[in-house]
């Protein structure tokens, strides 16, 4: 994993940390606040990506962006049902633009010849 891929999934993750531990200095933090997703949704939201970037290196410098997509696609696929089990929660505006820059950089490292401002998940993400 690059430094850059390393950096956006560490930012992704603690960002879904972060949200959903109450600021302890925050006088009018609601102690019942639920952010409708648990810490083991965000560790499976961590091995998805892991898995998504182990595949990506099996498959780099094959030459063939259809392997590199059914890489993407299956990924998309089990992040959405992730989502959708913590009622879509999980994947906010925040995590959704991380979660698109991940994949998309990490796709293309592993040669996908795509244009840099082309979105590859757009077609099957459901957040």
């Amino acid at each position: 994993m690059t430094p850059e891929l390393r950096n956006i999934r560490k930012r992704l993750i603690d960002g879904m940390v972060d949200y959903m531990t109450p600021d302890a200095d925050d006088d009018e933090a609601d102690s019942s606040f639920d952010p409708g997703y648990t810490q083991a949704e965000i560790d499976e939201c961590g091995r998805i990506l892991d898995d998504l970037l182990s595949s990506l290196d099996e498959v780099k410098g094959a030459g063939h962006d259809e392997a590199i997509l059914k890489v993407v696609h299956a990924t998309i696929e089990r992040l959405n049902e992730l989502n959708e089990r913590s009622d879509c929660a999980l994947i906010e505006t925040e995590q959704r633009e991380d979660l698109c820059e991940l994949i998309n950089t990490s796709a293309r490292q592993a040669g996908l010849k795509a244009a840099p401002t082309e979105d590859i998940t757009e077609e099957w993400r459901e957040w």
